[in-house]
């Protein structure tokens, strides 16, 4: 791929719209349309031949958003709550100003959608860029965009931080369609409708990296990342399975609506001399409760049921499959087990695993983009800093009484101080651990106001005091 520094002129960046982004972006569109339709609950039917509407009708009842689960539930533990600056002063005062371009977009919020677009599809973006905010000078506003409205070129797609393009597009109104192009310095923009591409503007982003060189502000955000620049989702590697369960659902609906009771049978009636409606008026009677009276050649008896045992079976086995192979935990899809805390604790932990994975990456493309943020607002030591950690909500699922007794330990036997413990309590929220902790520094006790004068009178003596020591 080219490699770009600057869109000079309109006509460039048209041309870099129609000519590689647009075909770009149309080859990928089928496949992310399709992942949208399983991860949306509304893949394409199964094919029935010679179909009555009553097959159609326990057809689309048998349709159930496993991979929509699968999605959800790895995304309902990726909740970013902080960043740890090392240095930072007793309030914190970096974190805060680093936070703020976070708090201002309302991320904690747009990253739920954000988490589980990059989960699903494999791929999501956030976009940075410049707004004059009246009074505070120029703030960074963050956006996120899915992979069904974007998409980024880059030079090494498994290297790069940032791309060399990007284009959004988003429709305005009917027939009518809205085209974002980014490049290292600005935004351009055009609007099609039936009579063509409309340019309409060319704004700067102001966007530059931790050593000031201008960048195109879109940060990626993959849910596996390889070295080839390949990143795949959790819902396209499992579609066959999931369209087995719902050939499972459907094979059991089936069996359920038509063979799920005994059928009733009587032979040797004698039905020569009767009409077509008498026949049918016979059977209808043979199907309800009335008691059918026959002759000496007449034998009655009963067809069983068909059981589902073995149907059910097969869709258990196919859900402990999918579990299997997407790392989900059983317990999401409906079974419990009968296990004690350490059982329940190894079952889950390969979803664990997957998790802290998602957090490593997901993490680094958050932080790189506060880190976007800041440059733009011109805090470049926080905008080169690379030596924070990114602050994830404690999702895991313990009891208080466990967890405050674990933590209670730590502080007791490692010596850990409490105050930094208390985000790990579960339900409480680093916001409220850290009110708590200015709280107590406002407000220290009565033993802790007497060592800090002990310690502050033993380092005011001196060593030729004749007190000193006693």
């Amino acid at each position: 791929m080219v490699t770009f520094t600057e869109l000079a002129n309109e006509d460039e960046a048209r041309k870099a719209l129609t000519g590689l982004l647009l075909p770009a972006f149309d080859s990928e569109r089928e496949k992310l349309n399709r992942i949208d339709r399983w991860w949306r609950w509304n893949p394409k039917p199964i094919r029935l031949k010679k179909a009555t509407a009553e097959h159609r009708m326990l057809r689309d009842m048998g349709h159930t958003p496993w991979l929509h689960l699968v999605v959800t539930t790895l995304a309902q533990t990726l909740y970013l709550e902080g960043v740890d600056i090392p240095g930072d002063d007793e309030q914190g005062s970096r974190a805060k100003a680093f936070w703020e371009p976070w708090n201002r977009s309302r991320m904690s919020a747009n990253q739920i959608a954000l988490h589980q677009a990059a989960i699903a599809y494999g791929t999501a973006y956030t976009a940075v860029r410049a707004v004059e905010s009246v009074g505070n000078g120029v703030q960074s506003s963050i956006s996120c965009v899915s992979p069904r409205e974007g998409i980024a070129l880059y030079d090494d797609p498994a290297k790069d931080t940032f791309p060399q393009l990007f284009m959004r597009q988003h429709p305005l109104r009917k027939d009518v369609v809205a085209f974002e192009l980014w490049d290292a310095w600005n935004v351009w923009t055009w609007t099609k409708d039936a009579s063509g591409i409309h340019f309409g503007d060319v704004t700067p982003h102001l966007a530059v990296d931790s050593g000031g060189n201008p960048v195109c502000p879109i940060v990626r955000f993959t849910n596996q990342l390889d070295l080839e620049g390949r990143a795949p989702g959790e819902v396209e590697p499992f579609i066959a399975l999931a369209n087995r369960l719902n050939k499972d659902n459907y094979d059991r609906l089936l069996s359920q609506h038509h063979n799920s009771w005994k059928v009733r049978t009587a032979t040797g009636l004698d039905m020569d001399d009767v009409s077509e409606a008498e026949r049918e008026q016979r059977k209808a009677i043979l199907a309800q409760d009335d008691i059918l009276v026959g002759g000496a050649d007449v034998k009655f008896g009963t067809l069983p049921e068909t059981v589902l045992d073995s149907l059910i079976a097969a869709r258990q086995a196919d859900v402990e499959e999918l579990a299997a192979v997407s790392q989900t935990p059983t317990t999401a899809f409906g079974k419990m087990v009968n296990v004690g805390d350490a059982g329940i604790e190894e079952s889950r932990a390969g979803f664990y695993a997957k998790r802290n994975e998602r957090r490593k990456n997901f993490g680094v493309s958050h932080l790189d983009t506060l880190r976007l943020c800041a440059a733009i607002e011109g805090r470049m030591d926080d905008a080169s800093a690379f030596n924070l950690t990114a602050l994830w909500e404690d999702t895991d699922t313990r009891t208080m009484s466990a967890a405050v007794d674990a933590l209670g330990k730590a502080a007791q036997m490692l010596g850990v101080p409490s105050e930094q413990l208390w985000d790990m309590i579960p339900g409480v929220t680093k916001t409220r651990a850290d009110s708590w902790r200015q709280w107590k520094q406002e407000h220290p006790d009565v033993d802790a106001l007497a060592l800090e004068a002990y310690g502050s009178q033993l380092r005011t003596t001196t060593p030729d005091d004749p007190n000193a020591g006693a």
